[in-house]
């Protein structure tokens, strides 16, 4: 790794490590650039927003949400990190396992989703999924670098996790995962499932999802999130495409093998870039402008992940995935751990 990305690496995961840190026990979405917690929202009234785009909105209300794939992003990011051999740290890891202790007693809570919605909590899928691969990170970073940890009852407590998302989380009447549990709709989220690993992409309800996904959820071959009219997210209906999920439906047809569409798509979406080559978070396919927050970094690094899963043999998808599913495939063996332990 370059000497310069290596330590401006290290010094985001120190500062994510003490922003966490504060409280591991209620772990927000955002902070501050300090590391600040409160971010209050409030509305101002006077203004009008750009073409009338109201309300104007100061701070962010999802701060204190609940949203539960976070703790699989940190945990993921941290465990790439380790595999990038970034220097260790022994009180990260502690407080790592603290989280995760955390996130043992309520990822089977109904939260807001990656989405931030605005109406009543659910038990989304994508959420359970992400809780997921906090675990499955957790275990293979204990593994992999000899680390102390709780080895057999966090893979109960993966296997448990993913037994339940695959009874509740995949509606048989119609044959794809679903939004959320007892839900008939679909969401673009569910196409990370095959990304992070949580089942390969040749599984027949990886498959039927994707394949619904591309007849149901897009427009003019660019990916919505949901169906606004009926996903009672507390706003009103109507959003452009969203280009993140755009893109990951690119990494998904790259996994799906199925290259010529995949680099269709991406050039198509590299054609909405502006001049000086940035994306919004969404695009209005009717009217051909970008739509929403701008730039979206969202939806540049899905990009970036795009570019190097169509060309590498061993892109983000793939790295992301590695390991997960041999762990699922074998039944879960003893390790020795780096301080003199078993698994306990």
């Amino acid at each position: 790794m370059n000497s310069g990305l290596y330590t401006e690496a290290q010094q985001w995961r120190d500062w994510l490590l003490r922003a966490v840190g504060g409280d591991p026990g209620r772990m927000q979405i955002m902070y501050g650039v300090a590391g600040e917690r409160l971010l209050p929202e409030w509305e101002i009234g006077w203004l009008r927003g750009y073409e009338r785009s109201v309300p104007v909105r100061i701070g962010n209300a999802a701060s204190e949400q609940l949203q539960l794939d976070v703790y699989g992003e940190l945990m993921d990011v941290l465990h790439q990190g380790r595999c990038g051999q970034l220097a260790a740290n022994d009180a990260g890891w502690q407080l790592q396992i603290a989280l995760v202790d955390h996130l043992a007693e309520v990822w089977n809570r109904p939260d807001h989703g990656m989405w931030e919605v605005r109406g009543k909590p659910r038990h989304f899928t994508a959420s359970k999924v992400m809780a997921w691969v906090a675990l499955d990170r957790m275990i293979r970073s204990a593994e992999q670098f000899r680390l102390e940890a709780p080895l057999r009852r966090w893979r109960s407590l993966r296997q448990r996790i993913h037994a339940d998302v695959c009874r509740h989380g995949f509606n048989r009447r119609l044959g794809t995962f679903v939004a959320s549990y007892g839900s008939k709709h679909l969401d673009a989220s569910l196409l990370l499932l095959p990304i992070v690993g949580f089942l390969r992409q040749t599984d027949p309800r990886v498959r039927s999802t994707v394949a619904a996904i591309e007849r149901q959820l897009t427009e003019d071959g660019l990916v919505k999130r949901y169906d606004t009219a009926t996903s009672g997210d507390g706003l009103p209906a109507g959003e452009g495409v969203f280009l993140a999920c755009s893109f990951w439906l690119v990494d998904n047809l790259v996994l799906l093998k199925r290259r010529k569409d995949a680099r269709g798509l991406f050039e198509r979406l590299l054609g909405l870039r502006n001049d000086v080559g940035l994306l919004s978070e969404e695009y209005d396919p009717r009217s051909g402008r970008l739509l929403g927050n701008f730039p979206q970094s969202f939806s540049h690094i899905a990009l970036v992940n795009s570019a190097h899963n169509l060309t590498r043999a061993r892109g983000p998808a793939r790295q992301r995935a590695a390991g997960a599913h041999s762990m699922l495939d074998r039944p879960a063996q003893r390790r020795t751990n780096r301080r003199g332990g078993g698994s306990r």
